[in-house]
């Protein structure tokens, strides 16, 4: 079987590319190569993706190597070059060959493949390329070089910055992305060009520094009226923030920002204060905060801005919603800087549960027993399920909250014994405990010490199974699990066999218990639909000759769910006796079913699987393509 032929230049149809993508497991390897090409000129995007990717896991080197020299056909030059690029580092040598070959065409596509690669290894032969008479190819070499990030070739670059305008502009993005001090004077001497100028600026606040942040700061007071200052605010305050420490005073640098806080534009207010507030302490403090604050999302991470403002925690701590956030995070930074009484108060008063762990970090850290009975009050306040983010703080403060609780006279026995185990009681203690409670609540202390396998391993869950299945089956099968009681599986299975539920199934699937398949394949029978989809992915874990049996019937069933349940559940637990059955799915109507294909027979590096996954390459689904490619190409 071959392709049908067509003009080198001319570009299939859909339909005659999706024939192609069929017929490339069948064809020759001189047959996929003319394949591709055809493809390669067909205008879809989905299209000539595939066809990359599987010219990626197919072509030989010395092909892609004749795409990049064919100068009469820039589609076979671009997409040799994509195709080089998806291979990665395997591109390398081929790469520094093909700048030796002195065509200035061919030379730029050697060093964009270098620049994609960012190989150190790349940096001599770029530096070879940076004399290359065609400027193109010297521009392109010395972007390539700012991304390696190597400052050793700065003197290379620093003659640049006198040359023609797209040379000066490459070398000042290079510069700048190397991030060298060494760089810092050459810039700051760009910084009044007119075209060069704005690139100028951007790289210095880019390498930053004392030298970069006063060049740049010089830069706004002197000409800030003809300066954009979104922009430069925004850059003055990257810099500002990536000092390593406050700068001197600058009044009439602060005096200028002060003035920006009420710009009508939003981001030149952030921009302003973000500055002032990296400067150090000032009078303009408060406003600044307000409107750092105005901008900010819920839940962001501490702003580089207030990084060494502990001056600031009780200021934040005293107000509301992000603010407060960002004051226990500034806390925990700066632990010797916090008004511990202040601290006290906020922590007892605190509502937001979205807070609860930076205070935990926070006092995690700060071992201060006065925060004791605020402690302990916040983590009773909280429902069960968010108390796990203050244990730590609990267990680093003991002794002081075991104190304050016995201050609490109307604390429940269940709050107090789970209380009791968060401290370090014993494992015998919190038992013994636990077996004092009644049935109910046993339901409401034994989920929050699923953590402690040690107590739950010492709980008469036999008897409680046969005593009050109802009550304890559902219990027992979701913290098993968890806790490893893996001697709880006789009497699992038998509350399965009798009286199935979600629980019971998953934890069968969780311990991969082999003796349950047998209960498992009689819920399949049952009339409980809803619980089949569940069943079956538990089959999956568990895996072994019978499950996979009931899974292989399944894959036929008429209901296409079921098959799609059945085929992704095989898969976590095929065996090589599975990939005919995987070979054949692979041209499966649910993209899922091809998926867990891709998976089962990249698994499997046979030849038969070895063609199907080319077949799956082309897939037009992205992830199944995908998937397929990476077995290939591994």
């Amino acid at each position: 079987m071959s392709p049908t032929p067509k003009p080198a230049a001319a570009a299939p149809s859909w339909e005659e590319s999706m024939r192609l993508l069929d017929q490339l497991p069948a064809l020759t390897v001189d047959q996929r190569a003319e394949a591709i090409r055809l493809l390669l000129r067909n205008p879809s995007p989905g299209v000539r993706e595939r066809a990359l990717r599987v010219g990626a896991a197919v072509l030989p080197q010395a092909t892609l190597a004749d795409y990049l020299r064919d100068d009469a056909d820039a589609v076979l030059r671009n997409a040799g070059l994509e195709i080089l690029k998806l291979r990665g580092a395997r591109s390398f040598s081929l790469a520094v060959d093909l700048l030796q070959g002195g065509e200035a065409g061919l030379t730029l596509q050697a060093v964009l493949l270098l620049d994609h690669l960012r190989d150190p290894r790349g940096l001599e032969p770029l530096r070879a390329a940076l004399a290359h008479p065609d400027s193109n190819v010297a521009q392109a070499a010395i972007v390539a070089i700012g991304h390696l990030g190597d400052a050793r070739a700065i003197p290379d670059l620093l003659p640049f910055l006198e040359a023609d305008t797209w040379l000066r502009m490459a070398a000042v993005q290079a510069l700048g992305d190397l991030r060298s001090p060494l760089a810092v004077g050459p810039l700051a001497r760009l910084l009044t060009d007119l075209m060069i100028g704005p690139l100028a600026t951007e790289a210095l606040a880019r390498i930053g520094g004392g030298r970069a942040f006063r060049a740049l700061a010089g830069h706004w007071l002197r000409y800030h009226e003809q300066l954009d200052p979104e922009t430069m605010l925004g850059l003055l305050a990257h810099a500002a923030e990536g000092l390593p420490r406050f700068p001197r005073p600058w009044d009439d640098l602060r005096t200028s920002l002060a003035e920006r806080l009420r710009d009508p534009y939003a981001e030149v207010r952030v921009s302003a204060a973000r500055c002032l507030l990296a400067l150090g302490a000032g009078p303009e403090d408060a406003e600044a905060l307000n409107r750092l604050a105005g901008a900010a999302r819920d839940a962001v991470p501490l702003p580089t801005c207030l990084a060494r403002r502990g001056d600031l925690i009780t200021t934040l701590i005293e107000r509301r919603g992000i603010q407060r956030h960002w004051g226990y995070l500034l806390a925990e930074r700066h632990p010797r800087q916090v008004a511990i009484e202040e601290l006290a108060v906020a922590i007892e008063a605190e509502d937001d549960p979205r807070l609860l762990p930076p205070i935990a970090a926070l006092l995690d850290r700060l071992r201060e027993p006065r925060l004791a009975r605020p402690l302990l009050e916040l983590y009773l306040r909280q429902p069960p399920e968010a108390r796990s983010d203050l244990a730590p703080a609990l267990l680093a403060h003991r002794k002081a909250v075991e104190g304050a609780a016995r201050e609490l006279s109307d604390l429940p026995p269940q709050e107090a014994l789970v209380l009791a185990s968060r401290l370090g009681a014993s494992a015998a203690a919190v038992a013994d405990g636990i077996g004092a409670l009644d049935d109910d609540q046993r339901a409401e202390v034994i989920p929050q010490l699923v953590d402690r396998g040690g107590v739950l391993k010492r709980l008469p869950w036999t008897d409680w199974l046969e005593r009050a299945p109802e009550t304890y089956a559902d219990l027992a099968a979701r913290v098993a699990a968890q806790a490893g009681l893996r001697e709880l599986l006789p009497a699992l299975r038998q509350a399965l066999e009798l009286r199935p539920n979600p629980a019971l199934i998953r934890s069968a699937g969780d311990f991969g218990d082999r003796q349950s398949v047998a209960a498992l394949l009689a819920i399949l029978d049952s009339s409980e639909p809803g619980l089949r989809p569940l069943v079956i992915e538990s089959l999956g874990r568990i895996g072994g000759p019978e499950a996979r049996r009931a899974l292989r019937s399944l894959t036929a069933d008429d209901e296409p769910g079921l098959q799609r349940h059945a085929f992704r559940a095989l898969a976590t637990c095929a065996a090589d006796e599975d990939e005919e059955l995987f070979r054949a799915a692979a041209v499966h109507r649910d993209w899922l079913v091809r998926l867990a294909c891709a998976e089962v027979l990249g698994r499997f590096s046979r030849p038969e699987n070895m063609e199907t996954l080319t077949r799956l390459a082309a897939d037009p689904v992205a992830i199944v393509s995908q998937r397929a490619i990476s077995y290939l190409e591994s």
